[in-house]
């Protein structure tokens, strides 16, 4: 060790820690870098699975029963929680209800979506968003939408629609 100490002017604990400050700089950009490459494919995965609730919603204002089905998983169900007076009501509905109602007039259903959050955990994503609800011109209600997707053959699929529905007169998004 004196060899090397007289050899050098810097002292060893010096060397030490440029050693280990430069392997944990490398260390954190290569984490980092994988940081970034995962993000990347998850904000991919997130905007696929908030392209898929947007398609939801275009075939709800087309009125398209079958555009919507393509796009809900077998046995999919959509449930509102809304209060009644001081009693919370839970309203479950059927994937082959919900396209039977979208299917049963002409006037468009227009539900629009505001901040949401998706998490992805493999092949499911969890979406979260504000939204409101117009029957055609009118505004009905808001609420949130939490929405669990499936991805199967490489596609966003809605497996479960939960929401709330709050009737207050008017959007708390602003006007339409």
């Amino acid at each position: 060790m004196k060899l090397f100490e007289a050899a050098s002017s810097t002292p060893a604990s010096a060397r030490y820690n440029v050693r280990m400050r430069t392997s944990l700089a490398l260390l954190f950009g290569l984490g980092c870098s994988a940081c970034v490459a995962t993000s990347s494919a998850s904000g991919a995965d997130e905007r696929a699975a908030v392209a898929a609730v947007q398609s939801l919603f275009d075939g709800m204002r087309a009125r398209d029963p079958a555009a919507v089905q393509a796009l809900l998983v077998d046995g999919a169900e959509f449930v509102a929680v809304e209060v009644m007076g001081i009693r919370p009501v839970a309203r479950r509905t059927s994937a082959a209800s919900f396209l039977e109602s979208v299917g049963a007039g002409d006037e468009p259903w227009l539900e629009r979506m505001f901040e949401p959050e998706v998490d992805v955990r493999g092949d499911f994503a969890f979406a979260k968003m504000g939204y409101d609800f117009h029957f055609g011109e009118d505004y009905s209600h808001s609420g949130v939408d939490q929405i669990i997707l499936a991805r199967a053959e490489g596609r966003w699929r809605v497996a479960c629609v939960t929401y709330s529905v709050v009737r207050d007169g008017a959007s708390p998004f602003g006007a339409r």
